[in-house]
């Protein structure tokens, strides 16, 4: 199995390429895993703690379980996928099993700040695009999607965002194997056949 990495801060692309690398590749071919769905369990923690938590550092991802279920499956072992819900913090009872393909995908803006994951990788690949576009972008995803208001999401990327960018993104972009700038739409074609030849 080969595992590939497609990193970058909110709103560099990531949804984006890999819903252009499904749609050119079949899905009894690769099995994509997001690290949204692996955010720690808090449930002891009543709504307003679980709140005031970072969402946007290290700690916050279950890389545990991420890692666990990365093993299982180069082991040809199927894996039980947590459903995670933004606006109550918590993952849901149920769960999504997936089972091995050929290529493992796994996105998130976290992914490489962990050495032992970092190791699994065999294709890295980081997103770049500038600050105020991510902004729009994650403005529009967690409006739409996530019920969140405009103001709430420009306060967040200002207070944390911006110095988890800092901090935790942009150093792990040295690990990386292919930097791709995302400020323009892009033909994914060339890259979709290089994971095609893995």
């Amino acid at each position: 199995m080969h595992v590939i990495a497609i990193t970058g801060g909110t709103g560099s692309g990531k949804t984006t390429l890999v819903q252009s690398i499904a749609s050119k590749i079949s899905n009894k071919e690769i099995l994509f895993l997001s690290s949204d769905s692996y955010y720690k369990d808090n449930p002891k923690l009543s709504f307003l703690e679980r709140e005031k938590i970072n969402y946007d550092e290290p700690n916050a991802i279950d890389f545990n379980l991420l890692l666990e279920h990365v093993t299982d499956l180069k082991l040809g072992k199927s894996i039980k996928v947590p459903k995670y819900c933004f606006k109550t913090h918590l993952r849901k009872r149920e769960y999504v099993v997936e089972s091995p393909k050929k290529t493992l995908l796994i996105e998130g803006i976290l992914i490489l700040s962990n050495s032992e994951l970092r190791k699994e990788f065999n294709l890295k690949i980081f997103l770049e695009c500038d600050r105020d576009l991510r902004l729009k972008r994650r403005v529009n995803r967690d409006v739409n999607q996530r019920g969140r208001s405009e103001k709430d999401v420009i306060n967040l990327f200002s207070k944390r965002l911006d110095s988890m960018h800092k901090k935790y993104v942009i150093p792990v972009k040295k690990y990386c194997d292919l930097v791709i700038n995302t400020e323009v739409e892009i033909n994914y074609d060339e890259l979709i056949k290089k994971i095609k030849l893995l």
